[in-house]
C-alpha cells in the first residue's frame, strides 16, 4: 500500500521533467524578443502597457523548445509554429494606456 502511495506521489514529478527541460529562452533570445516587441506594441498601446503585454507573451512561449524559439526570432518558423506561438502570445491581454 506505502508503494502506492510513494508512486502516485513520484509518478506526476517524473512526467514533468521533461517539461522542465524546455522550460526557458536561450540565452539573449528573450532579451531580443522584447527588444522587437515593446517598440511596436507601444505605438499602440503605451509603453508601459506594451513591455507588460510583451512579458506576458515572452512567458507564453517560453515552455517551447529552444529550437522552435530560435527559429521565431530567426524568422525561420514554420507557418504552423508561427501560428501556434500567436495564438499563445494573444492570450495576454494588452491595456491600452489612458489618455
Amino acid at each position: 500500500m506505502r508503494l502506492n502511495r510513494l508512486f502516485a506521489v513520484v509518478a506526476p514529478i517524473v512526467l514533468l521533467l521533461p517539461l522542465a527541460a524546455h522550460a526557458e529562452w536561450p540565452k539573449g533570445e528573450r532579451e531580443k524578443y522584447m527588444a522587437q516587441c515593446v517598440p511596436a506594441a507601444a505605438q499602440q498601446i503605451g509603453d508601459a502597457a506594451a513591455k507588460a503585454h510583451c512579458a506576458c507573451g515572452a512567458d507564453a512561449i517560453k515552455s517551447y523548445p529552444a529550437k522552435d524559439l530560435q527559429a521565431l526570432m530567426d524568422n525561420s518558423a514554420s507557418d504552423a509554429l508561427k501560428q501556434q506561438a500567436l495564438t499563445q502570445i494573444s492570450k495576454c491581454k494588452a491595456n491600452p494606456a489612458k489618455k
